[in-house]
């Protein structure tokens, strides 16, 4: 029976309780020690850098701090198990810091911090990296797509609507506008790495703290941009999260309708991309197949990234704006395991995508099938015989009608049919030449006359190409910004350390 004398035996009677480590502390402990260990010590090297030119401490105490701090770096923390002696890594790495320069110095590095803000602050300082590793994956994507869409400018093909052929496109024109839709998610991200990059340092518990501290440096030498001021918001705050789980979601969710076409395209039926043999998998019983394995597991990888994406807004939706456990280490992994499954994508896709054959004669035969080429006929009887749209629309779906009837191809369309028919809409006969109807049936004229801004046309696609090309190299070039500058801080913090080690105390 689970009687209160079965739980009490089991569980003890003081903290921590045997269920409570085993369910709850002893996790928690594996994810700190995982992601954590590393942001807690730069942390508290630069709270220990700040305290020391704040004249909070002495020069002795921040020399001893910072010592014994580059001797608990240099552990293994892979090695360590939770140990209910601690309640958490925390209390284990200051119990280490105590062994090494006393308890009362050790203790003074905990002066105007609190695990709440230490917390916030480690959570957004790995959080910013994930996200800049998604970005990096990111635009090699887009290089892909780029260079793809560049060796496809001429590519003729059906365009799609309502999972019907449309008119014709090219597989270039197709291929940019969902670069486009990554190259607006990059954006977001961009976005998100300014909203995370702010310094919760500082705030403390919730109200900030009576010694003269400076919040502005600690920021400085972790490479934050900038604070999350209000105090209050530092530690209740978690927009960051819902805001990087937005852009996660509304990124996989475009790539999840991409793999869609994606797989449809490689099917026997489609015969469009042809996958190399490394990204292929044959059958344990059919040794003619050539599945598509690669894509099929990234498939669940971006479904797997949006519904950990997903579970941000359902595990907080509810909860009190202030300090709660909901925000802490339970839930941050679900960000980090989106993040993980996005990059696998991206990378898998970018392999793909890079390494494809396009069957270029097919798609060039599908576009000359199906009447797609009527809205070309439409406009000419408009633009070349005076008519209105709404007549010229009715003739020609008229004509179209006439041909599926008679089981008659495009091709077979001729100046006496266009004739009888515009004769019984209009009351009057439209004549137009063999060449014209040619000229107007021809998906290469179709997609040539089509220059307008954003449109297939080769030079306007050439012009996209350029400019999208020119906007990876700045975004490149603006990650790399991003990157260099924690880089940058983390020299920073370095040179303040070595200061305190080696200089003469402060005036």
């Amino acid at each position: 029976m689970y009687t209160k004398e079965y739980v009490e035996q089991m569980d003890g009677t003081h903290f921590p309780g045997k269920t409570f480590q085993d369910c709850v502390l002893a996790p928690i402990f594996d994810t700190q020690k995982n992601y954590y260990a590393g942001p807690f010590i730069e942390i508290s090297k630069a709270h220990a850098v700040m305290l020391y030119e704040q004249k909070i401490i002495t020069l002795q105490e921040a020399r001893d701090i910072l010592a014994g701090l580059r001797q608990i770096e240099a552990i293994d923390m892979n090695d360590r198990t939770y140990d209910p002696s601690y309640e958490d890594m925390f209390f284990m790495i200051e119990h280490e810091l105590e062994s090494l320069v006393g308890r009362d110095t050790a203790g003074r590095l905990h002066i105007a911090r609190s695990r709440n803000d230490i917390d916030i602050c480690e959570f957004r300082m790995v959080l910013r990296q994930k996200v800049l590793e998604v970005m990096e994956a990111l635009n090699i994507f887009r290089q892909v797509l780029l260079s793809l869409a560049g060796e496809n400018i001429n590519t003729v093909m059906p365009a799609y609507t309502h999972t019907q052929p449309a008119q014709p496109s090219t597989l270039a024109h197709y291929i940019l506008a969902f670069q486009d839709s990554l190259e607006r998610d990059f954006t977001r991200f961009v976005q998100v790495v300014k909203t995370i990059n702010h310094s919760p340092l500082g705030a403390a518990a919730i109200t900030t703290t009576g010694f003269p501290i400076n919040r502005q440096r600690t920021g400085e030498l972790l490479g934050f941009d900038g604070l999350v001021e209000n105090s209050y918001d530092s530690i209740a705050g978690c927009d960051y999260l819902t805001e990087c789980a937005a852009v996660l979601a509304i990124m996989n969710t475009s790539l999840s309708r991409f793999m869609k076409d994606t797989l449809d395209f490689c099917t026997k039926e489609f015969n469009v991309f042809y996958l190399s043999d490394p990204y292929v998998q044959t059958s344990s019983i059919m040794p003619q197949k050539r599945n598509p394995s690669s894509l099929e597991q990234t498939r669940p990888a971006i479904s797997k990234a949006i519904a950990e994406a997903k579970s941000i807004f359902d595990i907080l939706h509810n909860t009190p704006f202030g300090d709660i456990v909901d925000t802490e280490e339970q839930l941050q992994p679900h960000l980090y395991d989106s993040i993980k499954y996005t990059i696998r994508a991206l990378k898998m896709l970018s392999s793909v995508f890079a390494t494809l054959k396009v069957n270029k004669d097919i798609l060039l035969q599908r576009a000359h099938e199906g009447f797609i080429t009527a809205t070309e006929l439409a406009d000419v009887l408009v633009r070349d015989k005076g008519l209105s749209f709404r007549h010229s629309h009715k003739i020609t779906s008229t004509i179209v009608k006439h041909m599926v009837k008679n089981g008659q191809k495009a091709q077979d369309i001729t100046p006496q049919i266009i004739s009888d028919i515009s004769r019984e809409i209009l009351g009057r006969s439209i004549d137009l030449e063999p060449a014209e109807i040619e000229k107007a049936l021809d998906p290469v004229n179709f997609i040539n006359v089509r220059s307008v801004t954003g449109g297939p046309a080769p030079e306007e696609t050439e012009r996209m190409l350029t400019n999208r090309g020119e906007a990876l190299e700045r975004d490149q070039s603006l990650l790399k910004q991003c990157i260099e500058k924690l880089k940058d801080a983390e020299r920073l913090l370095n040179e303040a350390m070595e200061n305190i080690i080696c200089c003469e105390p402060l005036a």
